[in-house]
């Protein structure tokens, strides 16, 4: 078997150089393991009691090797202490897992390869709801000091209620009786980011606070577990973004009457691509979040089992931007003067030069968000005649009230830079030639027809759910246990963003600024741009000089939208045991799912919003088979195949239509974009084969590989055959286009043909004693996968599936050792579409670049003497303080190198800095 595991990873050349020497090493090390444990002579046995890492590691080992599906663990190193600061952090090391940085934080998940809403997410097996427009839950809304782990399965189980076509995250809390006696944990943090403070006056500085209680009584028939995270955590964030790229003089694409008779750039050469206008922007941001999470347990007797489980999060948001927007187009008469070039990817690119004439402007920029999310679950279990019977009751229910709000300010000067220097790898750099904070030549001023604008967001998820079910251990040969029963939940999804604009109540479009507004000023230097004009959204508004209009009204059917569904799910799955040869364990079942959805919306009709709805009814059968095949010598074969699904996204489901026409030739046909109720989900046939060795209990190395064969998917087209009947007139009857027709075509997300995602995962944990004894507390955890796809986002074949990442990877060196502790761990994720947010909350997609991100930890804890549960910790998050990197492409180009993608936004979230306390009792 050697040979087998070191094939595999020989062939490993793909992994980024940063990860390919640990990896190499790591796994040759593991092979060692083997020679190693053969030549070890019989030792006399003793009890070792192992916390702390080396713990953590052993029991997320275990529930990988004695699980009969595919699945990936995470576990704390102990009561209240997971060792990432959030969930998503954890998970994103699992093989497979990566996660999508928003705002410099781990938010989100993608699991194999796919965006995170093929996936599905539980807290202890029940379904989750979200704050977002999604089905996607956002982890960093679940405190990590409250779970107790959390498990992956990569293939399915049936009698799991709810599964993703991509994987399934299963968060649990933990169980009180499952403890010995009495614990309980304080932790405090103190935090700072390496940034400092962005805007005057907000601080860069904030903490954490924990305390977590288990306890049993009536002679361990009851167990109670509480937990309260507190969270104040800053962010500051400098952030870049060019707006587009074009070659304005290539009269192939500007005709030469937009522009005069030439479209090109004054001072500029013809064949030259420039950037065409940025913005740069400094963020504060304070976020509060209060999470409590309790377990209530009871076991009178082997009969009987009831638990209860409670989560209540509280996540309160604020930031404050100051920006500075340059547009540089041909449109605005700019001039270049002493313009420089660089060759980038083939292409010759304005670099620098000093520009007249630029349209400058300052927003200022402030959003509040509260999620609130609120968890109950009750789970009963009772045992008769011999059989086990479960009845399990739920409920779950996510919140968001945001506003987005920002404010403008112009100069009565004219401006341009007196020089620049335009970045291809970073941030670009503009001296201004005028001061931007010199309030005797700013104002407050009309942009886009409004002195400033804000945006409400309002959702509501619920979920309501109940499970019913029973297993019976067997002597039928192979089959030993039956399990089956029915789930069925009911959610309901609304969404609302509406848009108002302010004006003067004068009706002026310019104003000094007010008495007391001013403070600071703020600064933009990490662009060269020294000072800009500070002033706050909510002050001018508490001034009364302004007054709010609806306004976007058109764009309604896009924003305000709910999705109701009603899931019915029938389940039985036989547990296996048998022998091939080899002992083989596993499972066979099957899920029977009818889902009802319905989708509402609004339709925009004679400048007027009017209700609309649709849905539809759909029966999937899914099979599923896990087998492990034992080989001997702590050697696992898996296999795995099933039938997956992914319900539509939410969004997507909405019934709002918008753009309604109607041709005036040939038949008249209508035409229209919006939502599409009658989605069918994304559907796959998959496969997946594992071989697992294991060297001890914190020690193994593992080889997988998966094939998804999609039968069905979701992108944009074109719904031919629409029916459009009941839908008033767009020519208001006129007489010269009489209606010949009410069909015609639906520009929305339909279904569509299939592909494939396939990949191989390789991932080892080592034990460094295993090697030598002068190892001992060394260890090191690795992981590397590779991932292709045929399918294409949008079916637009320059994009890659969302989600996707060719190479994801990472590894964990620590050190734990009579009491010290260290840990050092790094993460890679390769390039990747992605679905992002801008202020306003549509959704477009981006290209992120590859990132590493590396964090550190040091710690040392007391086990005896008057200091004993006390341990003390040291982390630094994002130790290289790696940027958040985009790219887009370019407009116009030269034709040189046609698909050659552009800087888009280049953002630097700061390090991490926490230092902490810890006290176990």
């Amino acid at each position: 078997m050697k040979t087998h595991a070191k094939q595999p990873a020989q062939r490993r050349c793909a992994t980024p150089p940063q990860v390919l020497p640990i990896a190499a090493a790591c796994a040759g090390a593991v092979l060692l393991m083997g020679a190693a444990h053969a030549q070890q002579a019989p030792q006399q046995l003793e009890t070792v009691v192992v916390t702390g890492i080396r713990s953590a590691i052993e029991s997320s080992i275990s529930v990988k090797r004695n699980a009969d599906s595919i699945v990936e663990a995470v576990t704390a190193e102990d009561l209240g202490k997971l060792p990432d600061l959030s969930i998503a952090e954890s998970l994103a090391r699992l093989p497979g897992l990566a996660a999508q940085r928003v705002n410099g934080n781990a938010q989100v998940l993608s699991i194999r390869g796919m965006s995170p809403k093929y996936g599905v997410t539980l807290l202890n097996g029940r379904e989750m709801v979200s704050s977002g427009s999604d089905r996607s839950v956002e982890f960093d809304q679940f405190p990590a000091e409250l779970m107790g782990g959390a498990t992956v399965y990569k293939t399915p189980d049936a009698a799991l209620g709810a599964q993703g076509l991509s994987g399934t995250v299963n968060m649990q809390s933990i169980r009180p009786l499952n403890f010995r006696g009495r614990q309980g944990n304080l932790n405090a943090r103190m935090e700072k980011n390496s940034n400092g403070e962005q805007i005057p006056g907000l601080s860069s500085q904030g903490k954490r606070l924990s305390a977590s209680y288990v306890d049993q009584f009536a002679d361990r028939t009851i167990g109670v577990a509480l937990g309260y995270a507190h969270l104040d955590s800053p962010e500051q964030q400098q952030h870049y973004a060019n707006w587009w790229w074009a070659n304005t003089a290539n009269t192939k694409s500007y005709p030469p009457d937009w522009c005069g008779g030439d479209c090109g750039l004054k001072g500029v050469d013809r064949d030259a691509v420039s950037l065409q206008g940025f913005e740069a922007t400094a963020f504060s941001t304070n976020q509060v979040r209060n999470g409590l999470m309790g377990v209530f347990e009871y076991k009178p007797n082997d009969q009987l089992h009831t638990v209860l489980d409670l989560y209540y999060s509280n996540f309160s948001k604020k930031f404050v931007g100051r920006e500075f927007q340059g547009e540089m187009n041909t449109w605005n008469g700019v001039t270049y003067h002493g313009t420089s070039y660089e060759n980038f990817g083939g292409e010759k690119v304005t670099v620098g030069g000093a520009i007249d004439n630029i349209a400058g402007k300052l927003l200022s920029r402030r959003n509040q968000r509260d999620d609130t999310i609120k968890a109950i679950g009750l789970n009963n279990e009772l045992k008769l005649g011999g059989w086990t019977t479960v009845a399990d009751l739920s409920y779950s229910k996510a919140d968001r009230d945001e506003t987005t709000a920002e404010m403008y300010a112009g100069s009565s000067l004219p401006s341009g830079f007196t020089s620049t220097a335009i970045s291809m790898t970073g941030f670009s750099q503009f001296v201004p030639s005028i001061n931007w904070a010199d309030p005797a030549v700013m104002s407050l001023q009309q942009f886009w027809g409004q002195m400033g604008a804000a945006r409400h967001f309002k959702v509501s998820d619920e979920l309501k759910s109940l499970r019913l079910s029973a297993k019976r251990e067997l002597d039928w040969g192979a089959v030993h246990q039956f399990e089956g029963g029915f789930n069925y939940s009911e959610r309901s999804k609304d969404y609302r963003a509406v848009k108002e604009a302010y004006d003067l109540k004068t009706g002026k479009t310019n104003l000094a600024f007010p008495n007391g507004i001013l403070m600071a000023p703020a600064t933009l230097g990490f662009g060269s741009i020294p000072a800009v004009a500070n002033f706050d959204v909510q002050a001018l508004l508490d001034t009364g000089l302004f007054s709010a209009r609806a306004d976007d009204l058109s764009s309604a059917p896009n924003r305000e939208w709910g999705v109701r569904e009603k899931v019915s799910t029938a389940f039985g799955k036989f547990s296996l045991e048998f022998n091939a040869g080899v002992p083989v364990r596993g499972n066979i079942g099957l899920q029977v799912v009818h889902a009802k959805q319905e989708g509402h919306g609004l339709a925009w009709i004679d400048n007027s919003t009017q209700p609309v709805s649709g849905g539809k009814s759909y029966t999937d059968v899914l099979p599923s088979l896990n087998l492990a095949a034992d080989l001997g010598s702590n050697t696992m074969l898996r296999f795995g195949a099933a039938r997956v699904l992914a319900r539509p996204n939410m969004e997507d489901m909405r019934a709002g239509v918008t753009n309604i026409s109607r041709a005036t030739t040939g038949k008249g046909e209508w035409s229209a974009s919006g939502g599409n109720p009658t989605l069918d989900p994304w559907r796959a046939d998959a496969v997946d084969l594992a071989l697992e060795k294991y060297y001890g209990k914190r020690s193994y190395i593992s080889l997988a590989g998966f094939y998804k064969e999609l039968k069905s998917t979701v992108y944009k087209q074109d719904i031919l055959g629409y029916d459009f009947s009941g839908y008033p007139d767009p020519l208001k009857g006129d007489p010269r286009y009489p209606i010949l027709t009410y069909t015609g075509k639906l520009n929305a997300m339909a279904n569509g043909d299939g592909g494939y995602v396939r990949g191989t995962e390789f991932s080892a944990a080592i034990d460094g004693a295993k090697l030598s004894p002068m190892l001992d507390g060394f260890g090191a955890i690795l992981s590397a996968s590779f991932t292709k796809s045929s399918i294409h986002q949008n079916n637009d074949l320059s994009n890659p599936l969302e989600g996707l990442s060719g190479t994801v990877a990472s590894w964990v060196l620590y050190y734990e050792k009579s009491g010290l502790q260290a840990r050092v761990a790094q993460r890679y994720r390769s390039r990747y579409m992605a679905a992002v947010r801008n202020a306003w909350g549509d959704t477009s997609y981006t290209t992120i670049e590859p990132e590493h991100i590396t964090d550190l930890q040091l710690g040392y804890g007391w086990d005896s003497g008057p200091l004993k549960g006390v341990s003390v910790l040291f982390q630094v998050n994002n130790v290289t303080n790696e940027a958040y990197r985009t790219m887009m492409t370019v407009s116009d180009n030269s034709g040189t190198v046609p698909n050659l993608l552009y800087p888009g936004t280049y953002e630097k979230y700061g390090r991490q800095y926490l230092l902490g306390v810890n006290y176990k009792f």
